[in-house]
């Protein structure tokens, strides 16, 4: 059975975050879809993880911006993993498991939105990846860069100039804080034809409460909580 859902940052519950062991439990799980968190190395590499700096996941610590990508390998995350590269990354959940790629703090990194884009069509996964962040100029740049990349504004609550953006950036996704959703968002999205992403979901309450939209995306940390509630 295919789950419909967002396993946010793989399984984190049973794994180090945004790992690939993490992702691989989302995939033998059987989720439609996971999240994972990109940054970019010193040498132009995007790699993935939550955090700007490694110094909450790796034994080591520092910037990854300032840190080539053979030295941020050098580093563990416990027990025994490094940090994956967007490429290992997809690579692992090519024809598997579709995937959102948040991209964190871009202005960090200049050109990161075309090295990520270069990395999606190299392994021809235009149709299984969605680009999300809460900087919404780096999604203008993305849409710049590519007419066909899936793309979707990131934000905490919604405003109605939201969906002129989304109009804008001629959007597929949006990405909301699933305390903000209200039911007249959700007729909107489905009017639009947009695809309403909600995060982090956790409780069996909400997941419950959000299950009777089936048309929303739920991301949760909780994989086989939410499998229970689903089935």
């Amino acid at each position: 059975m295919t789950i419909r859902g967002i396993a946010h940052r793989g399984y984190p519950v049973n794994y180090p975050e945004n790992t690939l062991s993490s992702f691989q439990a989302a995939i033998d799980l059987g989720f439609s879809h996971m999240e994972l968190d990109v940054h970019m190395s010193k040498d132009g590499i995007p790699v993935v993880m939550h955090d700007h700096t490694i110094d909450r996941m790796t034994n080591g610590s520092g910037e990854i911006r300032k840190l080539t990508l053979e030295e941020l390998k050098q580093f563990t995350i416990s027990p025994n993993e490094t940090i994956p590269t967007l490429e290992e990354a997809l690579q692992l959940a090519k024809d598997r498991i579709i995937v959102s790629i948040e991209l964190k703090k871009p202005k960090l990194y200049q050109g990161i939105e075309q090295k990520v884009y270069e990395i999606i069509k190299n392994l021809h996964m235009e149709d299984q990846v969605y680009i999300i962040s809460f900087n919404h100029d780096c999604l203008f740049k993305l849409r710049a860069i590519s007419s066909d990349v899936k793309i979707g504004p990131l934000v905490n609550k919604v405003r109605n100039s939201h969906y002129q953006l989304i109009q804008k950036l001629n959007a597929e996704y949006f990405a909301v804080k699933y305390t903000s959703i209200k039911e007249k968002h959700i007729k909107k999205c489905e009017e639009m034809g947009v695809q309403l992403v909600v995060w982090t979901v956790n409780t069996v309450e909400h997941m419950k409460s959000i299950k009777q939209y089936p048309n929303i995306l739920i991301t949760t940390d909780e994989l086989e909580t939410y499998k229970a509630v689903l089935e």
